[in-house]
Order: C-alpha cells, then sequence, then structure tokens
C-alpha cells in the first residue's frame, strides 16, 4: 500500500510542478544585488571559459541539474531526457529522492537511468527524516549510489513540506546520527562528497554549523523565490480545515540570496546556489555571493516533459548569460 501511495505522489509532484503556479510570491532577493558593469572588459566573449571544478569533477559550467523525480513511470522518461542534455553539455545532475526505489526495487529504473550517460557528477539523494524514521544507514546510502553509479550524495532536508504534506514525516529530532553514518559510510564503502541539500526554505547561520559539525562536505542552499513546496503539497490537501491552515506557510522561508549570505561565513566547504536560479545572470549574482556552483530544477523539469532538446536550450541560454 505504501509503495503504491509513494508511486502515486511522485506522479502528482510531476503534474503539479508543471501545471500549477507552484514558485514563491515573494523573491530570491538576487533583485537587491547589482554586479558592476565594466565598460572595459578587455576581453573576447567567444573565448570565457565558464569551466568549474566541482566536488573534483571538471564542468563545463558552474551548473548543474538538482534532484528532480524518480520513482514513477512518467519519472523514466523525464530522467533520460535530462540525463541525455547534460552529458551532451558536460554538466552535473542530480536525481530526485530514492526513497521510492529503495521501498520497491521495481521503479528502480526510473533512476538507474542515468547511468546510460556519460555525466561527470551524478548526485544521489535520500531524505534526511527517513535516516530517523525508518532507520536507514549507511547500507541504504551504498544502495541508493549503487542504483546510479552515484559520485556524490545529498541528504535533503525538508521540514516544512513534510509538515503540509498529507502523509509526511515530521520527526527531524536527532539528526546529529548522520555524523556517524556519513563517516561510517566514507570507512566502509567510499569517500564520496555529500551535500545537505534544503528543497526550498533555505538554511540559516545555525543550521550551516550544525551541518559543519556533522560534516558535510556541501551545502546546498534551496533558498525561497524558486519552488514552494509547501504550495505544491497544498494543492494535494482534501482537508479543507489544513487547506487553510497550510495556506499561511507558502511563502515561507529564507529568499536564496540572504541564504548564501548566512551560510558562506560559517561553512567552509562546497556551497551551491538554488532556489529561483532562472538566468545566468542569478548565476553570476549568486557567485558573487559566494556560491561555487548553481543549480536549477523547476525550468529543467518542465523542459524535460517536452524532450531533451528543450532541456539543452534552457541549459545553453543560462550559460551564455553568465558568460554575458
Amino acid at each position: 500500500m505504501e509503495d503504491r501511495d509513494i508511486h502515486l505522489r511522485k506522479l502528482e509532484h510531476i503534474l503539479i510542478c508543471n501545471h500549477c503556479e507552484v514558485e514563491y510570491r515573494k523573491d530570491t532577493l538576487f533583485n537587491a544585488v547589482e554586479l558592476i558593469h565594466r565598460g572595459v572588459p578587455n576581453c573576447n566573449l567567444e573565448e570565457i571559459d565558464t569551466t568549474t571544478d566541482l566536488f573534483g569533477k571538471k564542468l563545463e559550467a558552474p551548473l548543474i541539474v538538482t534532484g528532480i523525480t524518480g520513482g514513477h513511470p512518467k519519472a523514466k522518461e523525464i530522467n533520460r531526457n535530462i540525463a541525455e542534455a547534460v552529458e551532451e553539455l558536460n554538466l552535473g545532475m542530480g536525481v530526485g529522492s530514492q526513497r521510492a526505489g529503495i521501498l520497491d526495487s521495481s521503479v528502480e529504473d526510473t533512476y538507474r537511468v542515468v547511468r546510460d550517460y556519460d555525466i561527470p557528477l551524478v548526485i544521489g539523494n535520500l531524505g534526511a527524516v527517513n535516516f530517523i524514521e525508518d532507520r536507514w544507514n549507511e547500507e541504504t546510502i551504498e544502495r541508493a549510489i549503487e542504483m546510479i553509479d552515484g559520485d556524490a550524495m545529498a541528504i535533503h532536508f525538508n521540514p516544512l513540506q513534510e509538515a503540509i504534506q498529507p502523509e509526511g514525516d515530521t520527526n527531524f529530532k536527532g539528526v546529529d546520527i548522520l555524523k556517524d553514518i556519513i563517516s561510517n559510510y566514507k570507512r566502509k564503502y567510499r569517500d564520496i562528497p555529500f551535500i545537505a541539500k534544503e528543497v526550498g526554505e533555505g538554511f540559516s547561520r545555525e543550521d550551516a554549523i550544525t551541518l559543519r559539525e556533522i560534516g558535510f562536505d556541501g551545502i546546498d542552499v534551496a533558498g525561497s523565490g524558486g519552488t514552494s513546496w509547501a504550495m505544491v503539497e497544498y494543492y494535494r490537501i482534501k482537508d479543507r480545515e489544513f487547506r487553510e491552515f497550510s495556506k499561511r506557510f507558502l511563502d515561507w522561508g529564507i529568499p536564496t540570496a540572504v541564504s548564501l549570505l548566512y551560510v558562506k561565513d560559517v561553512f567552509p566547504g562546497t556551497i551551491i546556489a538554488s532556489g529561483g536560479i532562472r538566468s545566468g545572470i542569478d548565476m553570476a549574482k549568486s557567485i558573487a555571493l559566494g556560491a561555487h556552483c548553481c543549480g536549477v530544477a523547476l525550468p529543467v523539469l518542465r523542459a524535460a516533459l517536452r524532450g531533451s532538446r528543450e532541456v539543452v536550450k534552457v541549459l545553453e541560454r543560462m550559460i551564455r548569460e553568465l558568460k554575458t
């Protein structure tokens, strides 16, 4: 029953993100950041090199597609289209939460499809709450990494989404158990980087200190201003009273630009800016604020539903804007 429910939920998330208004009504606050124009640039636009090193992997630009989907047959096509595009452009990508694949091996192929492509950086995705609620451990991480032949693992923190989700898991008490789990995994299996990833509400300074102490190698701030997962879950709520309650949290979160500033001063590892990154200008501002790389999801999801060439167009435009 749980397997069927999670498969349906994955499909609902795809449909809601494609057809409904799911972005924050407040912005990332990148509009408050002005980049200094250079009237005498002394460079050739066509010779600008955007290549970057992320976790020891060379990417053609500081841009990855962050985790989107998996766990439903439709997700296989989406992940295939994204993988084909990032292979062509030599960028990185993450898959959506792999919980569905961990619970039901019949949908592993919706994630495993990325193994068919030569992608320089593939990032796995598991939920922090499941290490508490489901007693997941380093063996679970290894299964998820093997599923996609992953190069890194993102552990996502989504307390607001879980609070709004009708069937959400809301016990995040004791996340410090991740310290031993990450350490044990690196000792027993492989020394891959671990990324703490928010899903749209951003991390605070205090969060970054905690994540540093746990032992994360990177932080994906995923601040507010892009997709609101509280809003995504709001569309799924059937109970009228709970819908009214949930409305108050649809714009909750730390704007991406602010979260970057909170994190960069206390976290010594790699910082990824995501959450409302919609252009190369957003990328440039993120890098100016301290990010090493940027991540994009919703525009890629919508493009991937139309095919890999549409994904290439979205990503190429962003890279061209960054160079400009």
